[in-house]
C-alpha cells in the first residue's frame, strides 16, 4: 500500500463521533491529513480500506453516481481558494448546486446572497469582488441545497482580519441557528473558544480530541 493510501486509511479510522449540529475544529501541521479527511467525508476521495460513515451510510460503498448525489444533497463545501466559476456571476455561482439537483431557484439564491450581505453584488463576476466577498459567495453556494453537513477547508486563509471574522460568523451561525454540522480546518486560534470539539492531527492520525491525548486510533470511530 502506498504511503498516501495508508494515510488516507488511517485518517478514515481516526474521526471521533460527531453529533448533529456540532462545530468541530480540525488543526495540525501541513501534510497531516486534514484536507484528505474532509475529502473522504465529502466522498471526493475513496478510502482504500476501512469505513467512513455519515448519517448511517458507509461512503466507501457508494457508487460514483450515488456519491455525487450525496454531495449535492447533504454536503456544502467552502475552500480556501473560493473555487468560484469566473465566467459566472455571483448569483449564477450560487445557483450551480441547485441546478445539479434540477431545482434552480433564483429567489432562494438571492436570499442567500442577502444573508451573506451581497444582495447588491448578485450580478458581479468573481473578478469584480474582493477576496472576502468571493468567500461569502462561496458560503452562500455551500448553503444552496440546505445541506446537513458543512466542510470548510481553511476558509479564512486568504482573507484580511475583518473579512475573516465575517466569514467565521456566517459559518458558526449555520451551526448555532440552523442546526448544521460544521467541520472546519483552520490554523487560527480564535475558533478554539467557539468550537464544540477540537481535533488535532499528526501524520494522518487524530492525536488529540478536546484536549485529550489519544495514543491509539482504536479508541476512535469513523462516524458522523
Amino acid at each position: 500500500m502506498s504511503p498516501r493510501a495508508l494515510r488516507r486509511w488511517r485518517v478514515a479510522r481516526c474521526i471521533t463521533e460527531i453529533g448533529e449540529g456540532e462545530f468541530v475544529r480540525i488543526s495540525g501541521p501541513s501534510g497531516s491529513g486534514k484536507t484528505t479527511l474532509l475529502n473522504l467525508i465529502a466522498r471526493l476521495d475513496h478510502p482504500d480500506q476501512g469505513h467512513v460513515i455519515v448519517a448511517g451510510t458507509d461512503l466507501a460503498r457508494l457508487s460514483g453516481a450515488r456519491a455525487s448525489k450525496y454531495r449535492a444533497e447533504q454536503v456544502g463545501m467552502v475552500f480556501q481558494a473560493y473555487n468560484l466559476i469566473p465566467q459566472l456571476s455571483a448569483l449564477e455561482n450560487v445557483l450551480l448546486p441547485m441546478i445539479a439537483l434540477g431545482r434552480a431557484n433564483q429567489g432562494r439564491a438571492r436570499e442567500l446572497l442577502d444573508l451573506v450581505g451581497l444582495a447588491d453584488r448578485a450580478d458581479h463576476s468573481p473578478s469584480q469582488l474582493s477576496g472576502g466577498e468571493q468567500q461569502r459567495v462561496a458560503i452562500a453556494r455551500a448553503f444552496a441545497n440546505d445541506p446537513a453537513l458543512l466542510l470548510a477547508d481553511e476558509p479564512t486563509g486568504n482573507l484580511d482580519d475583518q473579512s475573516a471574522q465575517r466569514v467565521m460568523e456566517l459559518l458558526t451561525s449555520a451551526v448555532r441557528q440552523r442546526g448544521r454540522t460544521l467541520l472546519l480546518v483552520t490554523h487560527e486560534r480564535d475558533s478554539v473558544q467557539t468550537a464544540d470539539k477540537c481535533l488535532e492531527m499528526r501524520a494522518g492520525v487524530v492525536t488529540r480530541a478536546g484536549g485529550i491525548n489519544l495514543n491509539s486510533s482504536d479508541n476512535l470511530c469513523s462516524r458522523i
